[in-house]
């Protein structure tokens, strides 16, 4: 893969990030995971999706997910242009959604290595051929900043591969984190 794909390279990328970063802030202050994403086509976000796991008691609800089905009518239509921003490298579930919505540029903020998204593009061959770009740390410090504000534990566990903390801290479980 290239690592910033010609379809890409005149973009922007850090001010569509800062657009996810915004989405994940909302999230945040909301007493979610501060994960933001938006899906932008041909310069311009067609959509925009936050964490919402607490709200809709649903562990699916991720930004990914979120801002990919929002994509609507401009998705379907122009799906082979859409570059997905989110600010944490998606997990598995939100990778697979990007491809089988044949977004063909994922770019992200902060890496997750529990996800190991990687990986699995280098070992699946359906998954690998779909994507033209995977690119992170695309302003990272600043993912990794709304990380420190409002899910420090969150950002510890991410930082530690997955291990869960002492006190059996785990992604998917409701932050208590003070904000």
């Amino acid at each position: 893969m290239d690592p910033v794909a010609d379809a890409i390279g005149s973009l922007d990328l850090d001010a569509f990030m800062r657009e996810a970063l915004i989405e994940a802030d909302l999230a945040g202050k909301a007493g979610e995971l501060p994960v933001g994403a938006v899906v932008v086509i041909d310069g311009e976000v067609v959509s925009r999706g936050r964490a919402r796991h607490n709200e809709a008691r649903s562990q699916l609800c991720h930004a990914e997910l979120n801002a990919l089905l929002a994509g609507g009518e401009r998705l379907w239509r122009d799906y082979c242009r859409a570059v997905l921003f989110t600010t944490l490298e998606p997990c598995p579930m939100c990778l697979g959604a990007a491809v089988m919505a044949d977004v063909p540029h994922v770019v992200f903020a902060m890496h997750d290595p529990v996800v190991y998204s990687q990986e699995t593009i280098e070992a699946n061959p359906y998954v690998r051929r779909h994507l033209k770009t995977y690119l992170g740390d695309v302003l990272a410090e600043e993912s990794m900043s709304l990380f420190r504000r409002y899910a420090p534990r969150a950002l510890e566990y991410i930082l530690a591969g997955g291990r869960p903390a002492q006190d059996g801290f785990r992604i998917g479980a409701p932050i208590k984190d003070e904000v």
